[in-house]
């Protein structure tokens, strides 16, 4: 990677160090932040022909970490029928696309699409595989929905896969069936692994992965951690390093056991001795991926109260004394551990799986993660804090799709919903995230709804759980920092640190918090090299040339 020797004068800096939260100018060399402080210091390094950049006002800050996402998948879906509710707001808008690329297909061909949501489509319904039959009847076809734990598949997908209406749900999954019990082809959690759609080859997984990270620059992100690497993902991650193009810092938790369609690697893994640590800066293995519950969307989290007007309280894929002995050999081979547990009764197991592992290996050091943890109970939280649990607060959630979870879990669990307030009093690190691409990656609207509980649609969720900007901005960096042991070098603007830094048309912490959602990066840096400028790039141009 090129260097680039600068000096930053004439702006507001936010270091994201509470020992010094502000500074006015900034010197790179060779990547690294070498000073912080005044200009006229900082001015005193030009001999060594560094390039100035006069910030005119505007704000430097560290880049962002994105502390949970899926950055191969969002590239594949970038290759895919984009069915998200902004691009298909209906069934019949659905189908129109759905349509559209079966003329443009072979027959027989698979037609992949994502980002369906039915709760904010104007049907207010799930598609079904008789509405995916009558826009493309020869050709297999299946869409996942935006919060991946939910595909739905046409009559020839299904026919393809052999899932009849005689195959049984898997267990901790779910074939839906109407009320005359017929597929509607909608398949939950666990049942999407009995679709045999054809796997993406490597050429393509780069094409969507450059495609990816220059969102990602474009957005002020630098880092991101994939929480679902399997064989491909870290294949591909590796190629892009090789090749020198790739230009977001990947962090990869491996995906541990084979779960909703993904295979797991935890015996490969252990087989071959990999830790937690082993890499370089730009692509560091973080430790091992499990799952223990569903979506609120699919009214799958594993919650100890019914869902609103239902008798469901979710899925719950594991016991302790399933999960718990998986875990324990994770750690003893020394690999770090993430858990999705988004509903109190997984959280529970997590909880308890760490606990009981604890007994006999110490844990409290490693900085193992709860992913989402959304609904922790204040118990919960104690616990987490005595055993040094991170959680990685999918925050991002609350914007996008809180409407969603205040209609299904109800005002007054969501009150408590994504607790950050109760996260710091309680001393819990939580890195916030978007689950890309879940929902949409740009961090600000998280850092939106986290200081104001407000939902896209204007709905407030327990503004008790509200939090600062500066704490909101910190959970995007240097908290998402700590959570890889890296609080040193990234997320923040001090010496030794990574020259990881993004200007901003407006500086946070000085405008109304409704402004939130208006900030734009206009440059973005990784290691001092410059790989967005808003000024310089084009829609649809790639954004390092």
């Amino acid at each position: 990677m090129d260097e680039a020797d600068l000096i930053f004068i004439n702006g507001t800096i936010l270091t994201m160090d509470d020992t010094a939260p502000a500074a006015s100018a900034v010197v790179v060399k060779n990547g690294e932040v070498v000073y912080v402080g005044e200009t006229e210091a900082a001015l005193a390094w030009k001999q060594e022909k560094k390039e100035v950049i006069d910030l005119a006002g505007k704000t430097l800050m560290p880049s962002f970490i994105e502390s949970h996402i899926h950055p191969s998948i969002y590239g594949l879906t970038l290759l895919e029928v984009d069915c998200k509710p902004t691009a298909t707001p209906s069934i019949a808008a659905i189908t129109e696309k759905i349509s559209e690329k079966a003329a443009d297909t072979p027959e027989g061909e698979w037609i992949m699409g994502w980002g369906w949501d039915d709760s904010k489509m104007v049907d207010k319904r799930n598609p079904t595989r008789w509405d995916l039959d009558q826009a493309a009847p020869n050709h297999p076809v299946v869409l996942k929905r935006a919060c991946a734990h939910m595909a739905v598949a046409n009559s020839k997908a299904l026919e393809l896969s052999g899932v009849s209406e005689d195959t049984p749900k898997p267990e901790g999954g779910n074939i839906e069936r109407d009320e005359q019990g017929r597929l509607t082809g909608l398949l939950q959690e666990k049942a999407q692994g009995l679709l045999k759609a054809p796997k993406y080859g490597p050429e393509d997984m780069a094409r969507g992965m450059k495609l990816a990270q220059d969102q990602f620059a474009a957005w002020g992100v630098t880092t991101v951690h994939c929480m679902s690497t399997q064989t491909a993902d870290l294949q591909v991650y590796q190629t892009l390093l090789e090749q020198e193009t790739l230009n977001v810092r990947v962090r990869p938790w491996i995906w541990a056991i084979d779960q909703n369609g993904f295979d797991g690697s935890m015996e490969e893994v252990l087989k071959v001795g990999l830790r937690s640590g082993f890499g370089n800066d730009m692509l560091k293995i973080q430790g091992l991926k499990f799952m223990l519950d569903g979506s609120v969307g699919g009214k799958t989290a594993a919650v100890s109260k019914p869902y609103i007007g239902t008798e469901e309280t979710g899925i719950l894929y594991n016991t302790v004394e399933e999960i718990a002995p998986l875990i324990q050999r994770g750690i003893e081979a020394g690999l770090r551990i993430a858990i999705h547990a988004i509903g109190d009764r997984a959280i529970d197991v997590a909880i308890q799986s760490y606990e009981r592992i604890n007994e006999k290996t110490p844990i409290k050091h490693m900085r193992n993660r709860i992913e989402h943890c959304i609904f922790p109970t204040t118990e919960h939280l104690r616990k987490m804090k005595d055993l040094e649990l991170i959680a990685g607060s999918s925050i991002g959630f609350l914007y996008h799709i809180g409407d969603n979870y205040l209609a299904k879990a109800g005002e007054e669990r969501m009150k408590h919903a994504f607790p950050h307030q109760s996260f710091k009093q309680a001393g819990v690190v939580a890195p916030g995230n978007s689950d890309l691409p879940v929902n949409d990656g740009n961090p600000w609207m998280g850092i939106y709804s986290a200081v104001t509980r407000k939902t896209a649609n204007g709905q407030v969720a327990g503004t008790e759980e509200k939090i600062s900007v500066w704490e909101a901005l910190k959970a995007f960096t240097i908290d998402a920092a700590y959570s890889s042991f890296e609080e040193q070098t990234l997320g923040v603007i001090k010496p030794g640190a990574k020259a990881d830094l993004m200007v901003l048309s407006q500086n946070p912490l000085e405008i109304e918090a409704e402004q939130l959602l208006d900030i734009e990066t206009e440059e973005t840096y990784l290691a001092g090299k410059k790989i967005y400028s808003k000024s310089t790039t084009r829609k649809g141009e790639s954004i390092v040339q």
